[in-house]
């Protein structure tokens, strides 16, 4: 999958644009037609969500353009509240990425779905399997406009620590490269521990596609509906 970004002044354009030189990844794209795209990928959060996911992206293949964006105040569940500005043009299909925290699932799901009634005005279809637990697929109407909205919540069960992010899934990934990290009681500050070995983990997943699979299950279920 490619990805165009939708601010090329912002941060997030900097970061894939400097993992993308340093490990030589094809993932960005430029001059596309804006009315072209009909799928838009919401960075919720921040560093390091969107090289991770630039990685995933790379790694999936195939000639799938969605715009990407992080946006500048907005966070987390705030976000939904944004869908009315990226509906444009062709857009049918929104994926946003954002970190568990403290939160529980179902808390998130209850805002979400809260959210969504307040923007759509209408009923929502739910897309809910067991198994995908960090991951729903919401199907909305705004005004005339139809689309589905992929909700992925960043985090993993078997990393044990008090908030569950993005960095619970480079954890794995570097226990899995047998990168020694010391604790995990905080993945974030387990992940800023292991700072001189980010490049490492990166290179690691960008090489290695079956540890992509391994630790980014939701994240490619949520890829997956995109390119459906």
């Amino acid at each position: 999958m490619k990805l165009y970004t939708l601010d090329p002044s912002s941060r997030l354009a900097t970061n894939i644009t400097r993992i993308s030189r340093v490990l030589m990844m094809d993932v960005l794209v430029k001059g596309v037609d804006i009315s072209d795209l009909d799928t838009i990928v919401v960075i919720a959060d921040g560093t390091p969500d969107d090289i991770a996911f630039s990685i995933i992206a790379y790694l999936l293949n195939g000639d799938k353009i969605a715009g990407i964006v992080k946006p500048k105040e907005e966070k987390r569940v705030d976000c939904v509240g944004l869908i009315p500005t990226y509906l444009k043009g062709n857009i049918r299909k929104i994926l946003i990425l954002l970190d568990q925290e403290d939160d529980t699932l179902d808390t998130i799901y209850e805002r979400i779905q809260k959210s969504l009634k307040k923007l759509a005005k209408c009923e929502i279809k739910i897309i809910d399997k067991e198994d995908e637990k960090r991951q729903k697929v919401y199907k909305c109407k705004y005004g005339s406009k139809e689309f589905e909205l992929i909700l992925v919540i960043n985090g993993l069960d078997d990393i044990h620590t008090d908030k569950h992010t993005i960095e619970d899934h480079l954890l794995k990934a570097a226990e899995m490269l047998s990168i020694g990290i010391n604790d995990l009681g905080d993945s974030k500050e387990a992940w800023k521990s292991i700072e001189y070995h980010h490049e490492e983990v990166f290179k690691g997943l960008k090489e290695k596609r079956n540890i992509v699979e391994s630790v980014f299950p939701q994240q490619i279920r949520g890829c997956k509906y995109l390119k459906s």
